[in-house]
């Protein structure tokens, strides 16, 4: 099977999990926004974003090193020795911020949150890390099919327990948070019977010191890099609720899930190009191969954002409720930031590849400086959109530090020209939507030319090239 088709055949399947997932979990978002106020969505946001954050210090990152490690192992034996190691290594994790909560229990009451809050997030905490260990150890070992049926079935189950327990609960907090814990349980249940793990971490079934060493060595930068990124994501949304109160983060969140289309359309490839680069990292005439997906994946990127733009109206009467509706304004801004971080994401694959993960760190490190500072300047001064604006600018020096570091990385360099003119027209249409005197007819005639413009430039000028731009 040619390069190529490989990687579309596992981009296929992904897509299948991914979008069966998301499609449910997109209209989740109508029916949280109907059963919970602004400040419920919010605080709600908040606790599940905190929960984000914990997930790879309490694993330290290990599920990524599983995933490399796995494709690079060759027996059976040794891939099962490294989801023991990490296995143990994420229950000792769990067991140190277990006694960290219980230190802080005390503040629940000044936090605003109730005991049962607390301990379903916890709950929620053990279930998803090592439902990632396991998640990556299945994508590694080729079940690329369980993988994406997983996606689909635990957002099934979070729709089905959604609409029971929000129904049957008064405390709609609870009920969120109930559904989710029921939901990956089952579906870390999923995972473990298609894994076929039939051994204990006990120490003749784990890695040696020396190889438990590579794979922490390998993980460890991932868990400042996943904080850098969670304050390029969600830390806006803490600034927001200081300065604007809680129901401006409750809004922003709203939407943000637009935009997120976007991400979810990223992620898709990006698991399947990780493979494909890893695979194909020492073949020849592998640098024409990455530029020719390179193009076609911002391509790609850039179109959806502008159909996104294009049916704009539409969509958000359809997936926002009245009191949520207003936040379509946001959603340009936000798109930028995703198309950004998408990009991001497709050059620090190349660290993966080549096993230096600390450039991933230094990278987001200086993205999520720029979005911290942004927010706080930007916020207080023109609102919500200023957080969008804050994450722009950070996720675009994230992109392009990873571009010039991926020089020095990959015996190929990417060139960006092709982007940087689609992404001009893309930008060109974001200022047709914002030119209100405009009829509707010619606007969206415009914008219709546009995207055909974007679609014309990947045709004519997506031959690889060997300079970088």
């Amino acid at each position: 099977m040619s390069q190529a088709r490989k990687l579309l055949n596992d981009s296929v399947i992904f897509a299948i999990g991914s979008f069966g997932s998301k499609l449910i979990t997109f209209f989740l978002v109508g029916f949280y926004t109907y059963y919970l106020t602004t400040s419920e969505y919010g605080t709600a946001d908040l606790l599940l974003n905190s929960i984000n954050l914990l997930l790879p210090v309490v694993s330290l990152s290990i599920s990524e090193g599983v995933l490399r490690f796995v494709l690079d192992s060759k027996g059976r034996r040794e891939k099962v020795k490294l989801v023991n190691t990490a296995i143990l290594i994420n229950f000792i994790g769990l067991c140190l911020v277990g006694c960290l909560l219980l230190g802080v229990y005390w503040l629940i009451p000044q936090l605003g949150l109730t005991t049962t809050s607390l301990v379903l997030s916890f709950v929620l905490l053990t279930v998803q890390s090592f439902q990632l260990i396991f998640m990556q150890y299945i994508k590694a070992i080729g079940k690329l099919k369980i993988y994406a049926l997983n996606g689909i079935l635990l957002s099934l189950l979070t729709l089905i327990f959604g609409a029971f327990f929000f129904r049957q609960l008064a405390d709609k907090l609870t009920a969120y948070f109930l559904s989710l814990v029921l939901a990956n349980s089952l579906s870390l249940l999923f995972l473990l019977v298609h894994a076929s793990m039939n051994t204990w971490p006990t120490k003749e079934n784990r890695l040696t010191r020396t190889q438990a060493k590579q794979l922490i060595a390998y993980s460890l930068p991932l868990i400042p890099n996943a904080a850098m990124w969670w304050i390029l994501t969600t830390s806006s949304r803490f600034i927001m609720t200081f300065f604007l109160g809680v129901a401006s983060s409750g809004m922003y969140a709203a939407a943000s899930k637009i935009p997120n289309l976007l991400s979810v359309l990223g992620s898709i490839f990006l698991q399947a190009w990780q493979l494909s680069a890893v695979e194909n990292y020492r073949k020849k005439n592998v640098g024409a191969f990455y530029q020719q997906v390179f193009n076609h994946y911002s391509t790609l990127l850039l179109l959806f954002s502008g159909f996104i733009l294009l049916f704009l109206d539409p969509l958000a009467s359809v997936l926002l409720s009245k009191d949520f509706y207003f936040a379509k304004a946001y959603i340009p801004l936000l798109l930028l930031s995703n198309f950004f971080s998408c990009m991001s994401g497709f050059f620090g694959t190349s660290y993966v590849v080549v096993k230096k993960t600390k450039g991933v760190l230094t990278t987001s490190l200086a993205g999520a400086a720029v979005n911290l500072v942004g927010s706080f300047l930007l916020i207080p001064l023109i609102g919500v959109n200023g957080a969008s604006l804050a994450s722009c600018g950070g996720f675009f020096l994230m992109f392009y530090l990873r571009k010039q570091q991926t020089k020095n990385l990959m015996k190929s360099q990417l060139s960006t020209r092709q982007m940087t003119l689609q992404f001009c027209l893309l930008v060109l249409q974001i200022g047709f939507i914002q030119w209100g005197s405009v009829p509707k007819p010619i606007q969206w005639g415009g914008q219709s030319v546009l995207l055909v413009l974007i679609v014309l430039i990947d045709v004519f000028h997506s031959s690889p090239k060997r300079k970088v731009c």
